[in-house]
């Protein structure tokens, strides 16, 4: 059989494609098992935030989890897809941060600084497999009230205590390399969920506050053919295949999505901005939605006409007088849509957005973004930034068969959906509002 590639999967550019009949799939069972959910409150066009899942809920999928500081509890995100909400579930089941080491609990107890260290909870012996020794080991398990306490200060955390300060008051000489700690550099979210044996893109209900994995008939019958497959395999080999097939073979819901891009003025036309510093005024927002909305938002400037540059249909353009407006109005979107999809989103436009809204004076509070190192996040939903998705070499090469050079937006929207990006012959603030606006819209 020859190998396959998204493509096979996939409509191709420019190509007719002939109207298929509707038959009962998968998830079909989910759309009928979900009962409609009623979404979260609105007060004054303002959400309620956070979304706390009530204490029945309806199928719906594991999408995102992290944690909240305030509660000091776990969270996982669910997306309802009748209602097309996001609703955080919060652990219920008391766990807690940790971290492991090969030292004993007496040894631990010689230590002051950790045993007067805010964040400690309290210590247990348990058992571990060694893959080294091959045998079973007892390791020591430091149990926290916070994830900052095991590591992510620049100082004080657990995780460097331990090696710092034990050869001071060991009963003999031992180097700090001999001092293991384990598992202190997982993220507590990571963590719990493989704690709690939960799997990210499965279908999960609530009832009575408690996170209930749901089954699918069809899905389990498919699991269970591909089980037979591999009869001479060994019961571990056996136990991944299954959470991969399950991974696999369960469906997955329509989403409800908006694209976003932003355009910045920049004083000198072939330089980016620094989205770090945020120094230049956000001139142009748009936003292309599942449901079908095509807005940009605009902010008005000096000098500037509309022009005749032909839109796309349905295209709502909004004009606004102050920068300040135009971010509030860019972030009811991102407070409303479950998934924001961006192009290199995490290292310019959503940081960029969160930057600079900072500088307007807009309270954190209001902003919807958080910012990382590496990464933004939303408070709400889920970001994806498509540029990290495309930049993955497997995905280049394998899925795609290298039909994209560079993993510009130009490129792969050219390669994959056969439309490329507007060709721009004046700077920025050379063009019209109606250029602007087309060339933000078909970037969206």
């Amino acid at each position: 059989m020859a190998q396959k590639s998204l493509f096979d999967f996939t409509k191709k550019p420019k190509e007719k494609i002939k109207k298929e009949s509707k038959t009962n799939t998968s998830l079909d069972i989910v759309s009928d098992a979900v009962q409609k959910t009623e979404k979260y409150k609105r007060e004054k066009d303002q959400i309620i935030f956070p979304p706390i899942a009530p204490s029945v809920l309806s199928p719906s999928y594991f999408v995102s989890a992290g944690y909240s500081g305030p509660e000091k509890k776990a969270i996982i995100k669910l997306y309802e897809p009748e209602s097309e909400t996001i609703y955080f579930w919060l652990d219920n089941t008391n766990h807690k941060p940790y971290c492991l080491t090969n030292l004993s609990t007496k040894e631990l107890e010689k230590i002051p600084r950790l045993i007067n260290h805010q964040g400690l909870d309290h210590f247990e012996i348990i058992q571990k497999f060694d893959p080294l020794s091959d045998k079973n080991i007892n390791v020591t398990k430091i149990v926290t009230n916070d994830p900052l306490a095991i590591g992510g200060r620049t100082t004080g955390s657990i995780r460097d205590i331990i090696p710092e300060d034990f050869p001071k008051y060991a009963n003999q000489p031992i180097k700090p390399e001999d001092i293991k700690v384990w598992e202190a550099k997982i993220r507590y979210y990571q963590s719990y969920i493989y704690d709690r044996n939960l799997f990210p893109g499965m279908i999960y209900k609530i009832k009575d506050n408690n996170l209930i994995p749901v089954n699918l008939e069809d899905s389990e019958k498919a699991i269970d053919h591909i089980k037979e497959k591999f009869k001479d395999a060994t019961p571990q080999e056996v136990e991944y295949i299954e959470k991969w097939a399950r991974l696999l073979e369960y469906p997955a819901p329509k989403f409800k999505r908006a694209a976003i891009d932003i355009e910045v003025l920049s004083p000198i036309s072939t330089r980016i901005p620094d989205p770090r510093k945020a120094a230049n005024p956000v001139i142009c927002v748009s936003v292309y939605s599942s449901d079908k909305q095509k807005k940009v938002l605009i902010l008005k400037r000096q000098g500037v006409r509309f022009g005749n540059e032909k839109l796309p249909a349905n295209t709502e353009i909004e004009y606004f007088q102050e920068e300040k407006n135009l971010l509030v109005a860019v972030f009811k979107f991102l407070w409303e849509y479950p998934f924001i999809i961006t192009y290199n989103g995490d290292d310019f436009d959503l940081r960029y957005l969160a930057n600079r809204a900072n500088n307007l004076g807009i309270s954190r509070e209001e902003i919807p973004i958080v910012v990382r190192q590496r990464v933004c996040l939303l408070k709400y939903g889920v970001h994806i930034d498509l540029y990290r998705f495309f930049f993955n070499r497997s995905i280049k090469i394998y899925a795609f068969k290298n039909r994209y050079k560079n993993v510009s937006l130009d490129d792969v929207g050219k390669a994959i959906i056969g439309i490329e990006k507007i060709p721009l012959e004046k700077k920025f603030s050379d063009l019209t509002y109606s250029e602007l606006a087309n060339y933000c819209i078909r970037d969206s």
